[in-house]
């Protein structure tokens, strides 16, 4: 009997930490496009500041330097939560380590073709 009790509380353990990883990945995954917004608000500002000079208005290059430096700044971020996210979902990833019972017979399937299987009668 206490055996089963500490094999479901295994179980409950890894389900409460499959379901805190899924959690967190889902987190990170949210930051992520938080920043991407960031990252498209930046570009957006930086066109328009150039559609601006290219049409001859005046640009501030202070300006177009510092949403360049903010793309840059927001690319590192990207970059960072790629690979964090990459990383909790290679933890996520787990392999059983207990073998399959002996004492279960695994089953083999057969392939059937459509054209084998004999119509069935459905008059009653």
């Amino acid at each position: 009997m206490s055996s089963i009790l500490d094999r479901l509380n295994q179980e409950l353990e890894d389900l409460s930490k499959r379901a805190q990883a899924a959690l967190d990945q889902g987190r990170l995954k949210i930051e992520l496009m938080r920043i991407r917004r960031r990252q498209d608000n930046a570009a957006r500002d930086l066109g328009l500041v150039v559609h601006r000079r290219e049409r001859g208005g005046e640009v501030d290059a202070a300006r177009v330097e510092s949403l360049l430096s903010r793309l840059d700044d927001v690319e590192k971020e990207i970059a960072k939560l790629e690979r964090e996210i990459a990383a909790a979902r290679e933890e996520a990833v787990t392999v059983d380590e207990e073998p399959a019972p002996s004492d279960v017979q695994t089953g083999e399937a057969e392939v059937v073709e459509e054209s084998d299987v004999e119509p069935e009668n459905t008059e009653d």
